[in-house]
């Protein structure tokens, strides 16, 4: 997938504890560093979720990984089945990314799943993490509907992963879409890509939630994000976490989906930047 003034992606393989996390890096190397945390789904990535926003980034040090289980990443099959050992494994390998590229603190950028990653983070090493942006989040007592996400493996093919995508959009037909389509699903057929997903998604313990007590503890400066035609995670979600995070702002796209980075990039990406700027 290509877009017009992309600044150049680099792309390296870091050893964080146990696992192997793949990671691209865009922008300014000398820039405040801006970790950016994908979805989870069938072949999701840290580059593929984030490369509509990194044209408006250029100023941060941008830093994309595939959390372990996705992508490039470490791919363990030992890690016990359900989606708490997963997640638990995702979070200490993203700590141990930050101790590997010597960062002290960052920014921090979530979509959906990666936004409970970020809430998890926060919580465990709130002195590391500076401004915080959920977009889309997953993680909050507000339902997900992942019926297109879980089901995708029981028939998998290309026209699959465009239902699974067109699920998360208000409108289907965007610019490069179809290139996100094909690039997802070259990734989601990989045995090992496969393997992981259903791990993670199979009965087990459970993740943590973030209720109203959990987002009591948070003192971040936090912006939410959400489509107001999210079908996948419920705009409740944003609204949720305005209401019950001391110290955030709360922005609402209209005729936006789950995908909002592929909706309103140009939008998305300014508004980022400008939050993350103010600190």
């Amino acid at each position: 997938m290509r877009y017009a003034h992309l600044p150049p992606v680099k792309t390296e393989d870091l050893a964080t504890g146990a696992d192997m996390t793949h990671i691209a890096t865009a922008g300014d190397d000398q820039g405040e560093p801006l970790l950016l945390l994908h979805g989870t789904g069938p072949g999701a990535t840290g580059a593929l979720s984030f490369q509509p926003l990194l044209p408006s980034l250029t100023a941060y040090r941008c830093i994309m990984p595939d959390l372990v289980g996705f992508g490039h990443s470490s791919h363990p099959q030992s890690l016990p089945g359900g989606p708490g050992p997963w997640f638990a494994r995702r979070v200490e390998a993203t700590l141990q990314l930050l101790d590997e590229l010597g960062l002290d603190r960052v920014h921090v950028v979530g979509h959906s799943y990666g936004a409970r990653v970020a809430l998890e983070l926060i919580l465990r090493a709130p002195e590391r993490f500076g401004r915080v942006v959920l977009v889309g989040a997953g993680g909050t007592p507000v339902q997900a509907n992942l019926r297109k996400l879980t089901g995708f493996y029981l028939s998998p093919s290309k026209s699959a992963m465009q239902a699974l995508v067109d699920a998360q959009l208000s409108h289907s037909v965007l610019p490069r879409i179809d290139d996100y389509v094909k690039e997802r699903f070259a990734v989601a057929v990989r045995p090992e890509v496969r393997r992981s997903f259903e791990a993670a998604m199979a009965p087990g313990e459970a993740m943590p939630v973030y209720d109203e007590s959990a987002l009591a503890a948070i003192s971040h400066a936090v912006l939410a994000v959400h489509g107001k035609d999210d079908a996948t995670i419920p705009p409740a979600a944003g609204l949720f976490l305005a209401e019950h995070l001391s110290h955030s702002d709360l922005h609402l796209f209209a005729d936006c989906g789950h995908l909002l980075q592929f909706e309103v990039p140009t939008r998305l990406g300014a508004l980022i930047h400008e939050f993350v700027a103010a600190g």
